[in-house]
């Protein structure tokens, strides 16, 4: 188990606090949203109705935990849970009421949310079967856990420019997904220390990669430097302005691999310069005996490194386990008189460890009505259009439907398949690129409406030396999908070759006519069971998609208060009602404070933050001081107007608007204090022959009459009396802009003819 930080508690504990905000209208839902997200919770596309993620350490968890996650799951989300690709539980179609009771349950048995959606450290992926696999090179789940601890200590892990995703495996075999991870770890042993091999800048999704090595071997206690590195790396080159391209494998594809690399040993070593983060453990000494000896042939059952003992997978369909059957296996564990231990896999399903022979044959049986020995039974398949917003295919009532097809064939057809990863839309949460078969959803149009359609790739692989992302063959519409994979497994088996990659490669001609023969579109007419997608009485649409959530994040937050402090000064300007300015400068001085971790709705509070953090640090004029004693004055009501305060309020927003873009990848203001602007400003018109510190907005290239528009709008940014200068080139601007600036009061204080085709002129406000 890990400890944690008091701060995510008390956060978590808060959480009740901002849905009562909510509900009151105190704070918007576009202004709430980011803040569930990273609390792991998502709207999903029944109204009103929310998913809640739970984050599992590296997928360990306790019985006792199991028992909250089933008390929880009874009394809020209608008796089931989801196990994920993540290692992670969730719970589907909670009222936003009772995502606060889960929280505060799931708080009690030690379980958080924190960080489990949203822009960051996800929860960190560890093989599940380190440390009791017969090929366990050693137990990786120590440094997967202190990880976990970290990441959660660090309040920036939680405000990445997008999620970051960790991972360790025990073996070359790489179950933990580290060679398809931002960072990954494999353990290796080099002269007798134990280490890792280290992989980077890999991950699923939109362009997806495979990871590439950086290290060949480092001291397994030197893994959080590298956690932090790839972190600041991420935080450095991070694109925070597309989420689109934010994920780190685009700073590998935009530098190029021997930059990438580069960048990354240079923070490494400013990082072990400047900090100490070594990670040390006790060596373990085995406590269990030698278990009964047991011979068992069984897909699900795994012989242990320790003898005598035993894992069994449990796999129930599409992930998803009602809480009946979640508690006979929790009874059955609970009723041994010895101790087992329980891990959570990246394959929507679980093993019960350390059994002896006998009771895992029997938990086999016990389980044996909702899970299968079969590989193709025990595909993966991500929620889907059933309630992702992002999803296109019902993509779980499809691998419910493979099941059904398989259901009664001869067994020697059924294994002829392995596992296959599905995914609803090409975002990967099915894992789909990574699996030997993997599927994922599109839309074809075509004269008679959309078709739900599924593009099969195939050779995807994990493992150090293999690891590979799955090639495209074709598209198929999905109500053919089953019957598809019934034929390939026919033609698989009279093939008689028995690995399904060495299949691939040799019958790929065949495979290409197979698919081919399956992806014809008939007409409405003649095949209307086309048009609709597997469980669903509609014809297939795209109605309820929309955005997703997982990228919501501190900048959403940000520029909803700037957009509302510009909308209240328009409204001003307007209307002449003063409460508009007041409304005005508090969203303009709330937006910033969250960089502070600041998040409040309180006026006098916010004002007083402002001060201290913006106003204090020189950020802001000293003058807003008084400015926001006037506006306190006035929500008391001893000042009955703000309107001669018109041009202190549009100041302060459009400050907090340049600050907000001068924001760096570390979200740091980089625009120059004030005394700096200051000292510019003076001496610009003491000594206006020396421009090299004046604030100067380069406008060559621009022409008439939009470099007048963007002049404008530059002079809106300073008070009065306050100077800028713009470079002009030669010819109509450097004749037309001044005309146009001092047309409307400005005072030119100068045109610097000096430069070789453009100009520099010297305004000061009016």
């Amino acid at each position: 188990m890990i400890k944690i930080p008091q701060e995510v508690i008390e956060e978590e504990k808060n959480y009740r606090n901002k849905v009562e905000e909510l509900k009151k209208g105190v704070i918007e839902p576009e202004r709430f949203k980011p803040y569930r997200v990273s609390m792991g919770i998502y709207e999903q596309r029944d109204n009103d109705t929310y998913m809640i993620r739970t984050r599992i350490p590296s997928g360990v968890i306790s019985l006792e935990q199991l028992k909250k996650i089933s008390e929880l799951a009874k009394q809020y989300s209608h008796g089931y849970i989801h196990f994920t690709t993540r290692q992670d539980i969730q719970f589907h179609k909670v009222t936003l009421d009772d995502t606060v009771n889960i929280m505060e349950g799931l708080l009690e048995a030690g379980i958080v949310t924190r960080g489990t959606g949203g822009n960051t450290a996800r929860n960190i992926g560890c093989s599940p079967l380190s440390g009791v696999s017969q090929d366990d090179v050693f137990d990786v789940a120590s440094y997967a856990l202190v990880t976990t601890e970290y990441a959660l200590k660090d309040p920036s892990m939680l405000n990445l420019p997008r999620k970051y995703k960790i991972a360790y495996s025990n073996s070359p075999e790489d179950t933990g997904n580290a060679t398809i991870s931002d960072l990954g770890f494999v353990a290796k042993i080099e002269n007798g220390e134990k280490g890792f091999e280290v992989y980077g800048a890999g991950g699923l999704g939109g362009s997806p990669n495979v990871s590439i090595k950086l290290a060949d071997f480092i001291p397994a206690s030197e893994v959080l430097y590298h956690v932090q590195a790839m972190k600041e790396l991420f935080e450095n080159e991070g694109d925070r302005t597309n989420k689109h391209k934010a994920r780190i494998r685009y700073i590998l594809q935009r530098l190029g691999e021997e930059t990438f690399k580069a960048k990354y040993q240079e923070i490494l070593q400013e990082i072990k310069k400047e900090k100490s983060l070594e990670v040390f453990f006790k060596e373990s000494i085995p406590t269990k005996q030698i278990g009964e000896y047991a011979e068992i042939s069984n897909p699900l059952i795994f012989e242990q490194k320790n003898k005598g003992y035993f894992s069994l997978y449990i796999h129930p369909e599409n992930g998803n386990l009602d809480v009946e059957n979640l508690d006979k296996v929790i009874k059955y564990i609970d009723d041994l008189n010895y101790e087992v231990s329980i891990r959570l896999t990246n394959t929507q399903g679980f093993f019960v460890r350390d059994l002896l022979g006998s009771d895992a044959e029997n938990l086999l049986d016990l389980t044996g009505s909702f899970t299968s020995t079969f590989d193709i039974d025990n595909s993966v398949a991500c929620a889907g259009a059933a309630t992702c917003k992002l999803g296109l295919g019902l993509s779980q009532n499809l691998l419910s439907a493979i099941k059904s097809r398989f259901a009664n064939v001869d067994e020697a057809i059924k294994l002829q398949l392995p596992r296959i990863f599905i995914s609803g839309c090409q975002n990967s949460c099915g894992q789909h690129q990574k699996g030997e078969i993997g599927l994922y959803g599109r839309a074809r149009r075509v004269a008679d409406g959309l078709v739900p359609m599924y593009v099969v790739s195939f050779e995807g692989a994990v493992g150090v030396g293999k690891a590979n992302l799955g090639s495209d063959y074709g598209t198929i519409p999905a109500k053919k999908i089953p019957g598809f994979l019934y034929e390939l497994a026919n033609l698989k088996s009279e093939s008689g070759i028995i690995d399904f990659s060495e299949f691939v490669k040799k019958e790929k001609a065949s495979l290409d006519q197979l698919i081919e023969g399956f992806s014809t579109i008939e007409s409405e007419t003649e095949n209307p069971n086309l048009y609709y997608d597997f469980g669903s009485e509609e014809k297939f649409s795209l109605k309820g998609r929309g955005p997703g959530e997982c990228s919501a994040g501190v900048l959403d937050v940000i520029k909803l208060d700037i957009s509302n402090s510009q909308a209240y000064i328009n409204e001003f300007e307007k209307v002449k009602e003063s409460i508009k300015l007041y409304d005005a400068s508090v969203s303009a001085a709330r937006a910033l404070l969250i960089l502070k971790g600041v998040d409040t709705t309180k006026d006098r509070l916010i004002f007083k933050e402002f001060i201290s953090h913006f106003v204090d640090t020189g950020h802001v004029k000293e003058q807003i001081k008084s400015l926001i004693e006037d506006l306190l004055d006035y929500k008391l009501g001893d000042l009955d107007s703000l309107e001669n305060h018109y041009e202190e309020v549009k100041y302060l927003v459009n400050k907090v608007v340049q600050m907000y873009e001068s924001l760096n990848t570390k979200l740091e203001i980089t625009l120059p204090k004030e005394a700096e602007v200051q000292n510019t400003q003076n001496a610009s018109e003491v000594e206006v022959n020396n421009h090299t510190s004046l604030n100067i907005v380069d406008l060559k290239g621009v022409k008439c009459p939009m470099n007048f528009v963007k002049a404008k709008i530059e002079m809106a940014k300073i008070l009065s009396n306050e100077t800028i200068g713009f470079y002009l080139d030669n010819g109509e601007p450097i004749v037309n802009v001044p005309k146009s600036l001092g047309g409307e009061g400005h005072e030119i204080i100068k045109i610097d003819d000096k430069y070789e085709g453009y100009n520099l002129l010297i305004v000061k406000k009016k």
